[in-house]
């Protein structure tokens, strides 16, 4: 259904070597999680390489393309985090022609997360925080409870996420509180 190779082959033309292999893990893990959740592991499997796609396009172009086709807010455009998210999605759909809406919407929140996130977003979010190239401290925890339950992961990464952005006395963008707020309420229903 989906030219892997052509897809492949684009990021590895547009990305370092490091984020390549970074994106193909991400890959794998969103196929893994994919089947044991009962998701289409070629779509996820497809969101997974291209997630990072404009990861490395200058901020510029960045912008450029995001204000093409949505608004950004102030917080956005001083927080280059996000860039890469919401500009991936915007050249995958309009640029790629890749019109899937979870492909779309699983790479635009797969830095910040959202509220109401559907279980294919998930599953990008948790695949780029526990892909196999991954090292960051407590990787191993997120990994562990990201196996055992996709909601239990969202938990530990966001509440990593947030801890580490406001150690470094960073704007935190509302999607993510949204997102915990939202997982925090669905884990104790």
């Amino acid at each position: 259904m989906y030219d892997f190779e052509k897809y492949e082959k684009l990021i590895e033309d547009r990305l370092s070597p490091y984020r390549y292999h970074h994106s193909m893990c991400v890959a794998k893990k969103a196929r893994e999680l994919a089947e044991k959740h009962g998701v289409d592991p070629d779509k996820a499997y497809l969101a997974g390489i291209l997630h990072d796609v404009t990861k490395e396009t200058d901020d510029a172009e960045q912008r450029r393309l995001i204000e093409l086709y949505e608004p950004m807010t102030d917080l956005e455009m001083n927080n280059k985090k996000v860039y890469h998210q919401m500009s991936g999605a915007a050249f995958v759909q309009h640029e790629l022609g890749i019109t899937d809406p979870d492909i779309i919407s699983g790479i635009r929140y797969h830095t910040t997360g959202r509220e109401n996130m559907t279980l294919f977003e998930m599953i990008i979010y948790l695949a780029d925080f526990t892909s196999a190239d991954r090292d960051y401290p407590d990787v191993d925890i997120m990994r562990k409870k990201t196996d055992e339950n996709l909601l239990d992961g969202m938990l530990y990464s966001l509440s990593y996420t947030i801890t580490s952005i406001v150690k470094q006395e960073r704007q935190i963008h509302p999607d993510t509180i949204n997102c915990y707020n939202y997982i925090v309420g669905v884990n104790h229903d």
